[in-house]
């Protein structure tokens, strides 16, 4: 109990600070819903990533671990405790602490004459394009973050929040690279826009035309595949678990 108060006073913390370095960033009086949006993306994000790696951290340490791992619960339960308290509490509680400091951050700056917008007047995350919104694709990202985190915290005892963002990283970068040099040689044209992630479209420029190659109902499939690569992420971490048991 004594560490999630503490990491709900740095949430907090990193919020005021964010809200702060973000409204001093700009000249006009103003706080916009955009900027707002873009501090609760970070701060949501960076916190579930961070939370979700150590949630499973006390089974890494050598005196920890073997009390944990001999509670009477099943391997299965406590995997599901933690996938619950990292996801889903985790995601509660963050939500209720960032409202509540935001409500605070930008009544302080009303009371300085700041002029300051709803959140939700933030249109573009309902934007739809190809059949697709903003939202949709915020929440993949959200849940592999959340997976990929989920399985770094079984995977390294030592640092893990540090080596399981550098395995991102790396994951990302070599996905780039390769998906790059593939498409340079399938194709004769300019690559124009480079896909950010698989199955999405893909932009080639040539003789002043621009063309668009994809698949039908690609989102549909992106979606597929990010549920796929998320539950594959979810039950490795529950086996990596089991293993420990054993």
């Amino acid at each position: 109990m004594k560490t999630y108060l503490i990491s709900c006073v740095v949430f907090a913390g990193v919020t005021i600070g964010l809200f702060v370095l973000v409204v001093s960033s700009y000249r006009e009086e103003a706080i916009v819903a955009g900027k707002q949006f873009f501090v609760y993306l970070i701060v949501i994000y960076a916190g579930l990533f961070i939370f979700t790696v150590g949630v499973f951290q006390p089974f890494q340490r050598p005196r920890e671990g073997p009390f944990q791992l001999m509670l009477p619960a099943s391997g299965f339960e406590k995997f599901l405790l933690g996938w619950l308290v990292s996801l889903v509490g985790y995601t509660i509680c963050a939500n209720v602490v960032f409202f509540v400091i935001r409500y605070a951050v930008l009544q302080y700056y009303a009371a300085q004459g700041y002029e300051v917008s709803g959140f939700l007047d933030y249109d573009r995350i309902l934007f739809q394009q190809n059949g697709i919104s903003m939202a949709w694709v915020l929440a993949a990202i959200y849940l592999f973050l959340h997976s990929f985190a989920l399985y770094g915290s079984l995977m390294f005892r030592k640092m893990a929040v540090l080596k399981t963002a550098l395995a991102l990283l790396l994951v990302v970068l070599a996905y780039w690279v390769v998906n790059g040099m593939l498409y340079r040689s399938l194709f004769q044209l300019d690559i124009q826009q480079t896909p950010l992630l698989p199955l999405m479209p893909l932009f080639l420029q040539g003789d002043g035309m621009v063309y668009q190659v994809d698949i039908p109902d690609w989102p549909y499939w992106l979606l597929a595949l990010s549920i796929a690569v998320m539950g594959l992420l979810w039950v490795a971490s529950y086996h990596k678990l089991r293993e420990k048991e054993g």
